[in-house]
């Protein structure tokens, strides 16, 4: 599958036997399902093997909204993590897939202070 937002291709990363997603292997973003993240959430050091791109990367590609779903279903939503505001990340009104950018999930992972900061800063995303 191409990636969403670069010109990479996106490639299986796993961790253990349970949590299988796709990566991008230019700007390391995520494709995964909700299952799938919320079982890497509950899985110790998921971020670590898992989230390995750059967060800056991350952060540049967060202009680049307008995307369509990595399957050919057409355009994805755009959506605002509700526990931390500043997170912005893209899912698929068909499939349920869902596009992080390097450094998302990690940041979904752990919320400090600092990101509640964030969130206030960055404001609110508009979302369809």
């Amino acid at each position: 599958m191409d990636c969403p937002k670069c010109t990479g291709e996106l490639v299986a990363a796993r961790y253990g036997d349970e949590i299988e997603i796709q990566r991008c292997n230019v700007c390391a973003g995520l494709w995964v399902y909700p299952d799938d993240l919320q079982r890497m959430k509950s899985t110790w050091l998921a971020e670590a093997v898992l989230d390995t791109g750059s967060p800056r990367v991350g952060k540049s590609l967060d202009e680049v909204d307008d995307i369509d779903c990595p399957l050919g279903h057409g355009p994805m939503l755009k959506r605002v993590d509700p526990e931390q505001s500043h997170i912005w990340y893209e899912q698929c009104p068909v499939c349920d897939g869902i596009f992080l950018d390097a450094g998302e999930f990690t940041d979904m992972k752990f919320e400090t202070l600092l990101d509640r900061v964030r969130g206030v800063v960055k404001g609110r995303r508009d979302v369809d």
